[in-house]
């Protein structure tokens, strides 16, 4: 997935963390835009760190194989399948601009995800230790990440 695809998507809908409740950090997230597009962000395959960012829900994409191999299990899983929105109302109805590459700097110094420009302030996607975090950058509960923001990158 290209990040300017996902730039390009437009005005934020919904963000939420998907799967089977109860949530937690863990947890992947969707964003729905304006258009209908969707993308799912989701941990990192290297050391639990960093994030993956793709076209299209969840569900599909983890589970569809299921619908024609498994079609009993697939409805299963379908059937308990939430959203549970993530409370970050000034990035509603926002296009995210400008994606910068993210640095944890602390406890040890690892690119973790990207910074985006939402509307004037900074939204943050990563993904450490297995929990992918969505916030705005000033965010106080961020300040122990020593978090550093890269140049542009798209």
């Amino acid at each position: 997935m290209s990040i300017q695809a996902f730039m390009e998507a437009g005005p934020i809908a919904r963000i939420a963390r998907v799967g089977h409740a109860p949530f937690e950090g863990d947890d992947p997230i969707e964003i729905l835009f304006a258009n209908g597009a969707v993308f799912h962000i989701d941990i990192g395959f290297e050391g639990a760190t960093d994030i993956v960012i793709r076209e299209g829900a969840l569900l599909d994409y983890a589970y569809d194989h299921l619908r024609m191999e498994e079609p009993d299990t697939y409805k299963a899983i379908a059937r308990d399948w939430t959203h549970e929105d993530i409370d970050l109302p000034w990035l509603i109805g926002v296009a995210l601009k400008h994606a910068r590459r993210l640095t944890m700097t602390n406890p040890y110094r690892v690119d973790v995800g990207y910074a985006f420009d939402a509307g004037g302030r900074d939204f943050v996607l990563f993904g450490e230790a297995d929990y992918i975090t969505a916030a705005a950058l000033d965010d106080p509960e961020l300040e122990g990440f020593g978090l550093e923001v890269g140049a542009l990158i798209a």
